[in-house]
């Protein structure tokens, strides 16, 4: 059985410059590096035209303007971050953790893409659809999988699509993650054939458009974020967050989820608590009680258990070990 020769990430991005590529044994090494940060994809060539990548990218953004290869069925799952494109209906459209995309690249245009928090950690498996049935047909024909079929079934709306979550299919991406050196290729091979199998068997109702946001909510949202950056100890309310930016509370709430890779609370409790650690050491002089109650908290005990879940010891421990 032949591994596969054709490198499909070279194929499919055959423009694209990126800043470094070394082999690695059975694996290849792309790095990226612009003045947004840096990042890194390991590739592995499975069966001729199956190829699966990780992605740790710790960047604004990885866009090139380029053209992609039509003919190539790209199956991506977000594990930590946010991955943002600006599509051409002026939307911009998110994968964000926990979800799985299926993109029909030649047809996937979009003017800009990035990731908002400078963190995106997940796999890709890239298909080239002609050459992958070819290996279907030839080695594993009892499995009757149509990489085609599959490609019309989610992409026949859009060029972008997401499914539900579904355990069979997290349990496979996990196992997919977390697999072991020892025999990884042929593991690998194993798990992304039981994957393609389940995307066979996937509802037509567990099959949307992937999640998109218009360009007034999303960038009222962008607003927000960053204004929650700047003023960590202000007071308010989702209801007031959204009338203050002209958007409806729901937009607000999902939008800001992909955004910041959080909902509005967890991310404005983790803003009150970083704040809070700074004044603990900057002004000795407050009491513990008095730095809970400019974070926000009328009960010295929650702040104190609040504390101690963020930052692993407690208020008066951490001043401690700051001074």
């Amino acid at each position: 059985m032949k591994r596969d020769k054709n490198n499909i990430i070279d194929t499919a991005y055959h423009d694209y410059v990126f800043s470094e590529k070394k082999q690695l044994d059975n694996v290849k090494l792309y790095k990226f590096e612009n003045d947004s940060g840096s990042g890194e994809m390991k590739v592995y060539n499975l069966l001729e035209g199956l190829q699966l990548t990780y992605n740790d990218l710790n960047m604004e953004t990885v866009y090139q303007d380029i053209e992609p290869k039509s003919g190539i069925l790209k199956i991506d799952y977000c594990f930590e971050g946010c991955y943002e494109i600006k599509v051409q209906n002026r939307a911009y459209a998110f994968l964000g953790k926990g979800d799985l995309s299926i993109v029909d690249l030649g047809a996937a245009l979009f003017e800009n893409s990035r990731i908002p928090m400078k963190k995106y950690r997940g796999l890709t498996v890239l298909i080239d659809i002609e050459l992958a049935q070819k290996t279907m047909d030839k080695h594993f024909p009892f499995l009757n999988i149509d990489i085609d079929k599959i490609r019309r079934r989610f992409c026949r709306l859009s060029a972008y699509s997401k499914i539900n979550s579904k355990h069979q299919i997290n349990h496979i991406i996990n196992e997919l993650y977390k697999a072991d050196q020892k025999n990884k290729v042929p593991y690998l091979i194993i798990k992304v054939l039981e994957l393609l199998l389940l995307l066979e068997m996937v509802e037509a109702k567990d099959i949307h458009k992937i999640t998109s946001f218009s360009k007034p909510v999303y960038d009222a949202t962008k607003q927000c974020y960053q204004d929650m950056l700047k003023n960590p100890l202000a007071k308010y309310s989702i209801s007031q967050l959204a009338k203050k930016y002209a958007v409806s509370e729901s937009s607000l709430k999902r939008c800001f989820t992909y955004v910041a890779g959080n909902s509005i609370g967890d991310f404005k409790r983790h803003l009150l608590l970083e704040a809070a650690a700074d004044i603990l050491i900057e002004k000795s002089e407050l009491s513990i009680k008095e730095v809970a109650d400019i974070a926000g908290y009328v009960n010295q005990g929650k702040f104190s258990a609040a504390f101690k879940s963020h930052f692993g010891v407690t208020p008066r421990q951490y001043r401690h070990n700051h001074s």
